[in-house]
This record gives structure tokens, C-alpha cells and sequence, in this order.
């Protein structure tokens, strides 16, 4: 009977832990566009979150961007 519990604590940390893997977003949130126009450089600039896979899969079920990430910046795209 105490095996029970225990497995299902277990499972529930797997579950938790799978679920806040970081991910990398390119923009944010899927689907949405943020690209800048070319600098000096001939560079494009791109906005991105590093989130929770759960906060990934959410902003896919609803389409929207759910403000909740680990870090966030640019990155640096050479325009071919």
C-alpha cells in the first residue's frame, strides 16, 4: 500500500521536471514575427525567451505569448 503513493509522487516530479526543460522561443511565442530591418552590420536581429516547455505548449494551445521565461535576448542572424 505505501508503494503506491511514492510512485505516484515520483511520477508527478518526472512530470514537473519534464515540463520546465527550457526551451528557446524566436520571438517569443509561436508564430509571431520580430524581425529587425538589416543594421550596419548586414546583421538581422532576432528577440528570444528561453521558457518552460510547459509555458511553450500553453502558448501553442491558446496563441498567445504567456510572459513567463528563465532569460531572454538577441540573437545575431547574418542576412545571407
Amino acid at each position: 500500500m505505501t508503494r503506491a503513493p511514492l510512485g505516484v509522487a515520483i511520477a508527478a516530479l518526472l512530470v514537473i521536471a519534464v515540463l520546465a526543460i527550457p526551451v528557446k522561443q524566436r520571438c517569443g511565442a509561436p508564430g509571431l514575427s520580430c524581425a529587425s530591418a538589416l543594421d550596419p552590420q548586414g546583421n538581422v536581429h532576432y528577440y528570444y525567451e528561453v521558457e518552460p516547455l510547459g509555458v511553450y505548449l500553453a502558448e501553442i494551445i491558446t496563441g498567445s505569448n504567456i510572459r513567463f521565461y528563465y532569460t531572454s535576448g538577441e540573437d545575431l542572424v547574418r542576412a545571407r
